[in-house]
Parts: structure tokens; C-alpha cells; sequence
């Protein structure tokens, strides 16, 4: 099993910040350190682009893979680049998760992190779910106060993480959540989010979660 995490965007609204590097204060721990404490994996893979070697040299004893088109791609052509036939979990730089939404992670073979939400952002993907498994995606509005996809899987069936691929190259600017294949006969579980998981796109982001904490 391994970590793959997303880390390849300019993150612009943080003026750059790389937000593996954002802080747990309570904990004081940063998020990189949280995924390493939070998931019991082989292997931690980051893929990087903008500021690479900012992380890099702060952490060399992970394995990277760097984005050469960070510029023009999604996170979905960076998970491209680190998705193979091996189990993984997948995780953006953003969200501050807690130890218990992975731990119920961990008894499913295919699932993904979902949240209820009204406070969303029009860029965010949403998913119709079937009893718990996920039967539609889609980014924009959401349609029936639909949980949102925050943007964490574990994938470990090997015909979902090859098709998984192929559409990631295809649709390589959009996101890695949008090309997530749902396929009936292999169902993926939405396993909600605990409240005080906390995705950081923004100063105001920060602050929200600083008050919540």
C-alpha cells in the first residue's frame, strides 16, 4: 500500500504557500507530518511542480515525481504519473484530516471522503450517492444538497486504478476526483468526513479552521 499526495499546483490564493507546510497548531505538526502519522502505508510518493524543491529539501526521504506541465495540468495528470496497479491511497496537499476518518478508510477496499456542506465553492466536486456507494460525480452547484468530495481515496482494485489512469491522461487538466470511474460492478464507498476535517484554499480558510480548533 502507498500514500500518493498531490502537491504539484502554485496555490495561488496562499501566495504560494506550499500547503504540505501548513500548520496543525494544536498538534503542532504540519500536514505532511499528519499524513505520515495518519496513514500505515509502505511508501509515501508526493508528486510536486510549482516550488518543488521547497518541499523536496525539507523532506528527502520522501519519493517524489515531479510535473513538468504543473503550468497547464490538473491533478489529474499528476496523479497520472504516480498511479500504477498498486493499492494506494490518494490525498490532495489541502485538507487537514483526522486520525479517525482514516482509520474507517481503512475497512473498505474502495472508497472516498465526503462531506456535507453549505458553504462550497462553485469549483468543488459534488457526488450522488446510491445507499453508500458513490453513483455520479459532478463539479458545479450542488443539485440535491449533495455531499461534497473532498478529494481523499483508497483504491485497490486494479481494474478501477488502470481505468483511473487512462482517464486521468485523457482529462489531464481537470481534477483527479473528476475522473474517478464508477463502474457497477465495482463499487466505491463515501465514508463521511469527520467535522473537523478542513480543507485550506485561503487566508480565510485558515482562520476558520484557527476558530473551530
Amino acid at each position: 500500500m502507498k500514500l500518493i499526495i498531490l502537491n504539484a499546483g502554485d496555490s495561488f490564493e496562499l501566495g504560494g504557500f506550499n500547503k504540505l507546510l501548513i500548520n496543525h497548531p494544536k498538534k503542532n505538526k504540519n500536514i505532511i507530518e499528519l499524513y505520515q502519522d495518519y496513514f500505515n502505508v509502505e511508501k509515501i510518493e508526493i508528486v510536486v511542480g510549482y516550488r518543488a524543491i521547497e518541499i523536496m529539501n525539507k523532506y528527502p526521504n520522501y519519493h517524489y515525481i515531479y510535473n513538468k506541465k504543473w503550468q497547464t495540468t490538473g491533478s489529474a495528470y499528476s496523479l497520472s504519473l504516480a498511479l500504477d496497479e498498486k493499492p494506494c491511497y490518494v490525498v490532495p496537499s489541502d485538507q487537514i484530516l483526522t486520525k479517525k476518518s482514516i482509520e474507517l478508510m481503512n475497512l473498505y477496499e474502495n472508497c472516498g471522503l465526503i462531506k456535507f456542506s453549505e458553504n462550497k465553492r462553485l469549483t468543488s466536486l459534488n457526488v450522488i450517492m446510491n445507499n453508500n456507494y458513490m453513483k455520479e460525480i459532478y463539479k458545479g452547484a450542488s443539485k440535491n444538497n449533495d455531499p461534497e468530495l473532498i478529494g481523499v481515496f483508497k483504491i485497490c482494485n486494479i481494474k478501477l486504478l488502470k481505468e483511473w489512469k487512462k482517464k486521468c491522461i485523457i482529462n489531464s487538466q481537470g481534477y483527479a476526483g473528476q475522473n474517478l470511474p464508477l463502474i457497477d460492478e465495482i463499487p466505491i464507498d463515501g465514508i463521511e468526513a469527520e467535522d473537523n476535517t478542513f480543507e485550506i484554499n485561503t487566508p480565510e480558510d485558515y482562520i476558520s479552521f484557527l476558530r473551530k480548533i
